[in-house]
């Protein structure tokens, strides 16, 4: 009885339905588990009493590492095909690191630890990235899965929230909500698929020329400086509004409140997202993802009473979707074959890595010498221009294509 259930279970997740369910759960118990570290370890650094230039500096360093960690895990995967097995190296590592935590009061003891956090949680979300859209017959339907890690997050940082409030350990009890959704996700990344090989990547070996002539080609170039300055803002945002709603005189509860009502927008987006690429195109997602930041930046800087940003965030969230599902698209685009992994180890390193951290350095150093709210007012202006120069590359793209059909 116990064999014919195992072996009915291991059909399930063979098949395309149990596929997309099996990612589906990945991505819900990875973000779930990363919102409860992610989304209050400002806090936790507050808490033990580093300045915030040293919580913009401890955040932000680690950023810079996730490049080079997502990258080199991304080509091991497209080289080996063992995702599988990367991931849960990784997991095993995040858990050692996330026990030395609580024991680290620190700058120089905290450094290390969030160093090492960095480096085993940058590779997974591109591996899943890239082993959702060769699973999917429709790729365009990447958002649908990607969901999981939006109602994860939103999930686990209301509860985070709550029970920092209520229960004794306080603060610290972040570490093991993430420690419990990451041996989770070690049992369920038995059930994801490996990637599948295109025909055409069969005699191609993944090669490091090959990435270099992507990155060096000026359309991709540009793209990729887009959204390094799209999380330049963003960083502000994930980093500094827990301590805006606190200096405003919110509680740990309405922080979670926030950012769970944020994934409404981020949801809802990510669902939509097949509709929304196919109506624009990949580009103007991008950009739409820039006028969605700069309206919510705007909004931060202006409420005064806490109680109105968990209103005002179902906007945040949908500008996350769109720049997260239009750039993911572009990229698997343009990617060489065999390197699909590697390139969206690059994408993700250089938004969430390079420019959050970037964001996170500019963010601690305004955030002590001027406040949030004039903090979040400059940002404005750092992402307006970067629509600016986004819609100059989106319309030198249209022009190439314009010219390459002409001929």
């Amino acid at each position: 009885m116990h064999d014919h259930a195992g072996i009915e279970k291991k059909r399930f997740f063979q098949s395309p339905r149990g596929k997309r369910v099996a990612l589906w759960l990945a991505y819900f118990l990875f973000w779930a588990g990363g919102a409860a570290f992610l989304a209050y370890i400002s806090l936790y650094y507050e808490s033990v009493n580093l300045s915030g230039r040293q919580i913009g500096q401890l955040s932000s360093i680690p950023f810079f590492v996730t490049l080079i960690s997502s990258v080199t895990f991304g080509f091991i995967s497209d080289a080996s095909r063992r995702n599988q097995l990367l991931l849960r190296i990784a997991t095993l590592c995040l858990i050692a690191v996330l026990l030395i935590f609580p024991n680290a009061q620190t700058f120089w003891m905290l450094f290390p630890a969030a160093l090492a956090y960095s480096v085993f949680h940058a590779p997974t979300n591109p591996i899943l990235d890239e082993t959702t859209l060769s699973t999917l017959a429709h790729p365009e339907n990447y958002g649908k899965v990607r969901l999981g890690g939006s109602i994860g997050w939103g999930l686990s940082v209301l509860l985070t929230g709550f029970l920092i409030d209520r229960l004794a350990p306080g603060i610290p009890i972040i570490f093991y909500i993430n420690i419990a959704f990451m041996a989770l996700f070690f049992l369920v990344v038995s059930w994801i698929p490996t990637p599948a090989k295109d025909n055409a990547e069969s005699d191609q070996s993944p090669t490091i020329r090959n990435l270099g002539r992507m990155i060096t080609s000026p359309g991709v170039f540009l793209f990729f400086l887009v959204i390094i300055v799209w999380g330049i803002g963003e960083a502000s945002i994930s980093n500094f509004l827990f301590l805006h709603i606190k200096h405003l005189g919110g509680s740990s509860t309405l922080m979670g409140t926030a950012l769970s009502i944020s994934l409404i927008g981020e949801i809802l987006t990510f669902n939509f997202a097949n509709r929304i690429q196919k109506k624009i195109g990949e580009f103007r997602m991008v950009l739409l993802a820039f006028v969605v930041l700069i309206v919510w930046l705007a909004g931060l800087s202006l409420i005064k009473d806490p109680n109105l940003i968990p209103a005002f965030q179902i906007f945040g969230g949908a500008g996350f979707a769109l720049m997260q599902s239009g750039s993911v698209a572009y990229v698997n685009r343009k990617a060489p074959q065999g390197l699909r992994t590697t390139a969206q180890a690059l994408r993700g390193g250089l938004y969430a890595g390079l420019g959050n951290g970037v964001g996170t350095l500019i963010s601690g150093a305004l955030y002590e010498f001027f406040g949030s709210s004039a903090m979040y007012r400059m940002m404005v202006v750092v992402q307006v221009c970067g629509l600016i120069v986004g819609i100059l590359v989106y319309l030198r793209d249209q022009k190439q294509k314009a010219n390459r059909k002409a001929i």
